[in-house]
């Protein structure tokens, strides 16, 4: 598998890495992706075309790891969060909701991820599945860190297909934010998905009644 970006762009100054990530974090707000012009990124990072494909494959990967560098900014704070909940992960998935919308909707930011999660397909060719090959490896990591014990799992199957679904909840909740619905109902109607998800949604009979 091909590392993203590739270690020529590593090896350049910060100052020349930073200027190639404004230029594509412009073009990457003015356009939806399959849009994007490699061309107007060159150009106003000064750099030649050929140098763009030294340090990338494709824009594809370019917004993978501009995406991949604004997870890694809130890594620690994640683990820091399931250390404070001893690995409640209901209220790890709502921190990482929060931590989401908080960097993802930051006003110098909000117009690259407003085009980024606005144009997101249903299909498996979203950003999501982009990053698939590329998650930082801290997340099995923090796996382990997270409490098994008061959840209906026999292994480690069971806690991924739970996994699966909180994923699926909080992904949807954080692109409605790009949709035109207030932060507010966002936040309401996410939280009471997870209490659903959490305690289930038939009631319990009353065997006193």
């Amino acid at each position: 598998m091909i590392e993203v970006p590739k270690e020529t762009f590593l090896k350049l100054s910060n100052e020349k890495q930073q200027k190639v990530l404004d230029a594509a974090k412009k073009e990457f707000a003015r356009v939806p992706i399959e849009n994007v012009s490699i061309k107007n990124i060159v150009e106003d990072a000064d750099i030649a075309r050929g140098s763009f494909y030294q340090y990338f494959e494709s824009k594809e990967d370019l917004l993978v790891y501009l995406l991949k560098e604004k997870a890694e900014q809130v890594s620690n704070k994640v683990k820091e969060k399931i250390q404070e909940t001893d690995g409640d992960l209901f209220e790890t998935y709502i921190f990482l909701y929060d931590m989401a919308i908080e960097n993802f909707m930051k006003k110098e930011d909000e117009d690259l991820y407003k085009q980024i999660f606005i144009n997101i397909k249903s299909s498996d060719e979203s950003i999501f599945d982009l990053m698939k090959n590329t998650k930082p490896k801290d997340v099995i990591k923090y796996c382990d860190l997270l409490n098994t014990k008061n959840l209906k799992i026999e292994n480690q199957q069971d806690f991924m297909v739970i996994c699966e679904m909180l994923n699926a909840i909080t992904r949807k909740a954080i692109i409605k934010n790009f949709k035109g619905v207030s932060k507010e109902e966002c936040r309401s109607t996410f939280l009471k998905e997870i209490e659903y998800l959490k305690y289930g949604i038939i009631k319990k009979e009353d065997k006193n009644a």
